[in-house]
């Protein structure tokens, strides 16, 4: 399979597929309340697949608000011309303030003093920034605990230039233990629900991101936080194309060498593979300077021609070799790492499992040296 229909790619590429997002978005409208918010999550260069594209293209198709982690994300997607809402999902430092005012984007709080310094930014800029409380039910990374929700939340309020506009939290185990999940979104619904009662109105509430809506449909809320299933990614433990998603991302290079090597003859640093017969080993311009985890080197597999064949030696940083016997292999076929050639495919949530890791990180990890495209 030659790449004539990629001529501006002749390295490493990845295709995103714009009707596959827009379906993964469908698929979560139509599985969320009428009333419940959906917030797209592009932090981590939209989990690999490029925040430049992507972000814009959610924002068109509709989504609520979009999620990051950075200021420095917030800004890139204002740049690129997003206007939708923005969330910064981690904590920030208190001199990134008045990146925050930039962005205009609504901050996740946690302690008084960084509220503090907000407020003072927001004041001296004559402008009014929403911001959300963030309770901590079990994760022990950020927020407040239970027992101080409500007392954070009042002296927040009470501040210039700040308006507490909804209350959060995140679920450790979602994709795990159900069972607990559940415990925390029950005591997280009664803190909320004292919090509002101590400021005497309603505040969005979230807790659910991917996993979370999966496994406990009830912590929707106001709002739920997506990331991999926009992708048509699935959790651990589940099987995207059975949950009836579409993947967005498709990861794709060439063979830029061909060698034949007799039996017995070591591939690769460290010689971790030997031929067992005579082998045609087939180069790749592709490693873990991209993003392709030197841990999958004989381990993973990869199509060619329409076919799976084995990964063999270690992968290097820019290179990685394949068995291509009895494929008759040429010189700038199409190799496809992650996606479908014929009846094959190989999925994100697969290299997962064959690296023992979350499929987040499978994505994430692809560098800035792979080209990414918006196709139909």
């Amino acid at each position: 399979m030659k790449t004539d229909s990629f001529p501006l790619f002749p390295r490493t590429f990845a295709l995103l597929s714009r009707s596959a997002l827009a379906h993964n978005v469908r698929w979560l409208r139509e599985r969320l309340p009428a009333r419940t918010r959906l917030l797209a999550v592009v932090k981590a260069n939209a989990y690999g697949h490029g925040v430049g594209v992507v972000g814009p293209e959610l924002e068109r198709l509709g989504v609520d608000a979009l999620g990051v982690a950075a200021t420095a994300e917030a800004a890139e997607l204002r740049h690129a011309g997003v206007s939708a809402p923005l969330y910064l999902l981690s904590p920030v430092l208190a001199e990134e303030a008045s990146r925050i005012v930039e962005a205009d984007a609504v901050c996740l709080l946690q302690d008084v003093e960084f509220a503090r310094a907000l407020s003072a930014e927001a004041v001296s800029r004559g402008v009014e920034l929403s911001v959300h409380l963030k309770v901590d039910v079990g994760m022990s990374r950020f927020g407040v605990p239970p027992g101080r929700a409500e007392e954070v939340a009042a002296v927040v309020d009470a501040m210039s230039g700040l308006h507490l506009a909804g209350i959060v939290t995140h679920f450790p185990c979602a994709d795990s233990n159900p069972e607990l999940t559940r415990q925390q979104w029950q005591l997280f619904a009664k803190v909320a629900e004292r919090v509002m009662k101590r400021l005497g109105r309603p505040l969005i509430r979230h807790a659910a991101a991917s996993a979370g809506l999966l496994s406990v449909p009830e912590s929707a809320s106001d709002m739920v936080r997506c990331g991999v299933l926009v992708y048509g990614v699935a959790p651990s433990g589940n099987n995207p194309a059975a949950l009836g998603l579409k993947p967005v991302l498709s990861l794709h290079t060439r063979v830029v060498a061909l060698r034949r090597v007799p039996t017995g003859t070591r591939v690769g640093y460290g010689g971790t593979f030997t031929a067992r017969r005579e082998t045609l080993v087939a180069t790749l311009p592709v490693g873990y300077g991209d993003g392709y985890l030197r841990a999958l080197g004989n381990r993973a597999q990869v199509l060619l021609r329409c076919r799976r064949v084995p990964v063999i030696g270690r992968v290097c940083m820019d290179q990685m070799m394949i068995d291509a016997t009895d494929t008759g292999a040429e010189v700038g076929d199409l190799v496809t790492l992650i996606g479908r050639q014929g009846d094959e495919e190989i999925t994100v949530n697969e290299i997962a499992r064959w690296l023992d890791t979350t499929p987040h990180e499978v994505t994430t990890l692809l560098s800035v040296r792979v080209h990414r495209m918006l196709v139909d």
